[in-house]
């Protein structure tokens, strides 16, 4: 009897330690992934992270789970990122404004009036990828996926052709707050005003801001066209974009969903940036029909910019981002693919 309860007592402690393991794997198996993103709700990236939320519980069998915090509710991409450094966040859909904080050398891709179509945004990308994702390991982030916002433009309250219908219709120029750019424009003899994301469009209501470049998409989607309803069809440069994760939760996600959750991420980002092309489009008919003035801008209009970006904006840009090896390889890249060389 004595033995048999002994026996018993053993059992129960098996038991409760088998028990306790199966607690904390199933812990160490299920992740919470909280991912922010400025892209307001319904907007064609607040749908597809909510569609890679699903893939990603259904490859991980409802272990790895995508809470998403839309709409800039975490501040603007600078916040986000610092946010993932210190754990609380772990994820983010950024663009350019926020990789930059990683790895400034990313501007490269961004630089004004440097690449002009989406061929060469995906050529030099391609060439440059597994030079971005190692740096961004180095630092502390792995890069799940690319991911577009389209082509930004110069939206103003007023008709702007060329630079200098800038100061002749009294433009104030947005720069992200805490981001370069701003001495290029105060160099060049331009007014400039830096603004965190949230209050853009407080600071459009107000007069505090009366240009910003942006994307046609965007510019719809948080209704800021209507304070600045002129835009000429001159590409400023691309808004790249991706989707981010820090190493410290990547780590935790066991290795062998690893690949299949990258995949994932990637086929959504890809799918993502050839909806934008055809979408941007359409943004861009939505607004005429609701008060923009979509402006044609001749050649030399195309001229003036680049000389005035050349000269005032990118000496900035290598200086404090892009290191200037970086920058030739890029403009070698590009003059090889316009003469149909490729790599």
């Amino acid at each position: 009897m004595r033995g048999t309860v002994m026996m018993n007592r053993k059992n129960r402690g098996l038991l409760n330690w088998i028990m306790l393991f199966q607690m904390f794997a199933t812990i160490s198996l299920s992740q919470t992934v909280k991912l922010g993103t400025l892209a307001p709700e319904n907007s064609p990236w607040h749908e597809a992270m909510l569609a890679l939320g699903e893939d990603w519980a259904e490859i991980s069998n409802g272990n790895i789970n995508i809470k998403l915090y839309a709409g800039g509710i975490l501040g603007d991409e600078a916040d986000m990122v610092r946010k993932m450094r210190i754990g609380q966040l772990n994820a983010a859909a950024v663009t350019v404004e926020g990789l930059m904080y990683i790895i400034p050398e990313i501007q490269v891709l961004g630089m004004p009036m440097l690449l002009q179509t989406d061929a060469e945004l995906n050529y030099v990308r391609d060439q440059l990828s597994e030079y971005f994702r190692d740096l961004m390991e180095e630092r502390g982030f792995i890069l799940l996926t690319w991911s577009d916002a389209g082509w930004a433009h110069l939206f103003t309250n007023a008709p702007v052709i060329y630079p200098e219908d800038l100061n002749k219709t009294n433009q104030k120029v947005f720069i992200w707050a805490g981001g370069s750019g701003k001495r290029g424009w105060m160099d060049a003899g331009f007014t400039a005003v830096e603004v965190s994301a949230p209050d853009i469009f407080m600071s459009l209501q107000t007069g505090l801001i009366t240009t910003l470049t942006t994307t046609p998409i965007i510019a719809l989607s948080y209704q800021w066209f209507p304070m600045v309803p002129y835009v000429t069809d001159l590409r400023a440069g691309p808004l790249p974009g991706a989707i981010i994760i820090t190493k410290k939760k990547w780590d935790k996600i066991p290795e062998a969903l690893r690949v299949k959750l990258i995949t994932q991420a990637e086929a959504r980002g890809a799918a993502l940036s050839e909806a934008v092309i055809a979408l941007e489009i359409e943004a861009i008919e939505v607004m005429q029909k609701n008060g923009l003035h979509y402006l044609r801008a001749p050649d030399d209009a195309y001229l003036a910019w680049k000389q005035m970006v050349t000269t005032y904006m990118y000496p900035e840009i290598l200086e404090k981002e892009v290191p200037e090896a970086l920058y030739l390889r890029v403009e070698q890249l590009l003059a090889d693919f316009r003469a149909g060389k490729k790599e």
